[in-house]
């Protein structure tokens, strides 16, 4: 009796240290790995203590799958997650140092207070990632996708931003101190308080950024688009406007306004602080009508107003879009095409409007204009300029574009009060090619 009892304890503790010995096993073979830059494979992966991590998920890889994976507090130290899915993954506090997540899909991932000094996120989808008080330290970033990110007091010192889309970014409390943001897009994100002392903002666009007690000092802003943005009490202490677009920016409160170099583009509603001398500053004051902006009402200005849309149905303004509604009725139109013809000709010191059917804006409507209508004639969809034609601003070059330029015909100039018989039989015969031109482009179609 005893020793049955004996053996049947010993069969016991055996099968229980099977049983143990199987979950390890199990456990440990679970566990995920990761791939370093270089190939070099990291079994299992660690966290930032040393000690195995939880997950055991697929492996951390090249075009690897995995979304929703919780990495939290993950050492991933040179990890190559190139074009990796990590949608709404978990790598807060993760240790990303020198990794390439280039082209990766970051798209809602929690990132904050993730270490990622040095890592490589070039083309990387960071849509709505959470990424407050990460350290991108020296990150390259370019045509990263950061539209909407929490960046909230995230260190950014030197990073490569170049051609980012930062629009509707938190960036308050953000150190982008030396950080490159060239032609990067910043419209409506909020900078508040955010360190951009010694950066490059070089035609980047500002539209609407808060940037209110930022700290713009020695910063470069040559070409940027800062068109409506809130700058009350920034500090643009020698910071370069060079060509900079202040549309409808109030400057009271900017501090060392007077220290700022370069000749930035201002207008009659950009708001200027107390006894500050524009034009002693070199300053440019721009017509309405200049919308790129470079002081000139030319055809790139006109043709951005086409572009906004059909303005013969009318385009509702927008954000983007308001400054081109001239006629102030909140819609883009014919009125507004109107207005332009008048601004611009009186701002390019003509005394009349320029006419519609006048493509090169030369001050005169004659065959080469006609030329140009005629070899667009029929173009449909793709918003045609003027410069092709298209003088009523919808989607394309007919008959109603001849008709004004017809109504407008006047080879020797604008100072013609009525059109002389030559040019009347001409305009028959123009007629004439166009009816054949309309027909070859009904048979053909």
């Amino acid at each position: 009796m005893i020793g049955s009892q004996l053996i049947s304890n010993v069969v016991r503790r055996f099968f229980l240290a099977m049983v143990l010995t199987g979950l390890l096993t199990g456990s440990v073979g679970q566990a995920a790995s990761y791939q370093k830059r270089g190939g070099t494979i990291v079994d299992p992966i660690l966290n930032k203590s040393g000690i195995a991590h939880y997950y055991s998920g697929p492996n951390f890889e090249p075009y690897a799958n995995l979304a929703n994976a919780n990495v939290s507090n993950a050492d991933l130290t040179s990890a190559n997650l190139h074009s990796a899915n990590l949608t709404g993954a978990d790598l807060s506090n993760a240790h990303l140092t020198d990794a390439t997540l280039s082209r990766a899909d970051l798209s809602g991932a929690n990132l904050i207070s993730a270490d990622l000094a040095l890592a490589t996120l070039t083309d990387a989808n960071l849509d709505r990632a959470y990424l407050a008080y990460a350290d991108l330290t020296d990150a390259n970033l370019t045509d990263a996708n950061l539209t909407g990110a929490h960046l909230y007091n995230a260190r950014l010192t030197s990073a490569d931003l170049t051609d980012a889309n930062l629009s509707n970014a938190d960036l308050r409390h953000a150190d982008l101190t030396s950080a490159d943001l060239t032609d990067a897009n910043l419209s409506n994100a909020d900078l508040l308080l955010a360190d951009l002392s010694d950066a490059i903002l070089s035609g980047a666009d500002l539209r609407y950024a808060d940037l209110r007690y930022a700290d713009l000092s020695n910063a470069n802003l040559r070409h940027a688009d800062l068109t409506s943005a809130d700058l009350t009490d920034a500090n643009l202490s020698n910071a370069d406007l060079t060509h900079a677009d202040l549309y409808s920016v109030d400057l009271t409160w900017v501090y060392k306004i007077d220290t700022t170099r370069g000749s930035p583009y201002y207008y009659g509603n950009t708001v200027l602080p107390a006894g500050f001398d524009a034009v002693a500053q070199g300053w440019t004051l721009a017509p309405y009508c200049d919308f790129t902006p470079d002081a000139v009402c030319d055809l790139a200005d006109i043709n951005q107003m086409f572009q906004a849309g059909n303005l013969v149905t009318g385009v509702i303004t927008s954000g983007d879009t308001d400054r081109l509604d001239l006629f102030e009725n909140d819609t883009i139109d014919a009125a507004d095409i109107t207005e332009w013809l008048t601004w611009a000709a009186t701002a390019n010191g003509h005394g009349s409007p320029y006419l519609r059917g006048d493509t090169e804006f030369d001050r005169d409507v004659d065959i080469t204009d006609f030329n140009t209508l005629a070899a667009n004639f029929g173009s449909r969809g793709a918003w045609p300029f003027w410069n092709e034609g298209n003088f009523n601003g919808d989607d394309n070059v007919d008959i109603t574009d001849f008709n004004l330029l017809a109504a407008n015909f006047a080879p020797s100039g604008y100072a013609t009060s009525t059109i002389p018989e030559p040019s009347t039989m001409l305009l028959a015969s123009l007629a004439l090619i166009l009816v054949g031109v309309s027909f070859r482009l009904s048979k053909n179609g």
